[in-house]
């Protein structure tokens, strides 16, 4: 699966909780900020332990152009990486490259597993420059879909 999702080219795959809400993304800081190790670096470049949501809703509310938050959450060995860039998707790119053993997959693949459960919401892993179009469809389809738990995988290399 390697060869195949975290591919060694440089491409970035993305995760995303699709049709978030502020109540939503607050649930995900409460639990990422209480089971990981996090790097916030908020509007003003300071580096903090844990998420400041408040420092977020006021990026979103004044719609700042300039000095976005951006967090590191430390699943495991892999670094998931959040811009805070829109209210409805929970985003997180990851770095192919730091997955060197089975167990960052499995990490990685826990840690989504929980956010679908925890929100009851779909979660996808998508490759690099993969299009969000309407009704929650993609081209191309995602590589992994977690819904409430169910995990299925888009096998595409065996067709």
């Amino acid at each position: 699966m390697k060869r195949y999702i975290y591919t060694p080219d440089g491409s970035l795959p993305d995760t995303y909780v699709l049709d978030t809400t502020r109540a939503d993304w607050r649930q995900w800081v409460e639990f990422v900020n209480a089971t990981y190790k996090v790097m916030f670096r908020d509007a003003y470049e300071q580096e903090h332990e844990s998420i400041d949501f408040t420092a977020v809703l006021k990026c979103w509310d004044d719609n700042e152009a300039d000095g976005w938050p951006f967090a590191s959450i430390s699943v495991g060995e892999v670094q998931v990486n959040c811009f805070f860039l829109a209210e409805d998707i929970i985003d997180g790119d990851i770095d192919p490259r730091q997955f060197k053993q089975p167990e960052n997959h499995l990490q990685l693949m826990s840690y989504l597993v929980s956010l679908s459960t925890m929100l009851g919401k779909k979660v996808v892993m998508l490759s690099e420059g993969t299009r969000l179009e309407e009704h929650n469809s993609f081209d191309p389809e995602p590589l992994v879909i977690i819904d409430k738990g169910e995990t299925w995988v888009n096998a595409y290399w065996l067709d």
